[in-house]
């Protein structure tokens, strides 16, 4: 039988750092209607039984939100930033010409899950054209600040 890995953390319900237990197990949950499994992994407090957040994973949904998108065949936040980038807008600009607010788009970025409908748009932005077909038929709804600069042609 392995050696159970221990270590002092603090426990928010007996409100004193004390010695924990690290544990795994695998979680079952349901988003947008994808049903998945996620694996967890946490610390149980030895004096009161709490479950604490293992320090490793400093965002204690980056699991979940991880096996989602695997299961679900989402986009990753570095994807979706990509295909921002590569348009040359803010978030607020992107997610206006989207449709969404400019908190959404943050929080996509930022590793929160989207559902498959949202995923299909963002996808569809990374196809030639796209953006600039949103820009002339969304483009009124941007400050003139937040437009794409236009590609540098280079001089002749």
């Amino acid at each position: 039988m392995p050696a159970m890995k221990t270590r002092t953390l603090m426990c928010p319900r007996c409100c004193k750092p004390g010695p924990a237990t690290f544990a795994e197990h695998d979680e079952r949950h349901e988003f947008g209607g994808v049903a998945f499994t996620a694996h967890i992994t946490s610390y149980t407090c030895n004096a009161c039984g709490e479950e604490l957040a293992d320090p490793a994973v400093p965002e204690m949904m980056t699991p979940i939100w991880d096996a989602y998108r695997a299961a679900a065949g989402t986009l990753a936040p570095a994807d979706v930033k990509a295909i921002r980038e590569r348009a040359g807008l803010s978030q607020a600009a992107f997610a206006t010409l989207l449709g969404m607010s400019p908190a959404t788009m943050n929080l996509i970025e930022k590793g929160s899950p989207i559902k498959v409908k949202e995923d299909n748009l963002l996808r569809l932005c990374a196809l030639p054209g796209a953006v600039r077909m949103l820009l002339r038929i969304r483009g009124n709804r941007l400050r003139p600040r937040q437009r794409p600069k236009p590609p540098d042609r280079g001089s002749s």
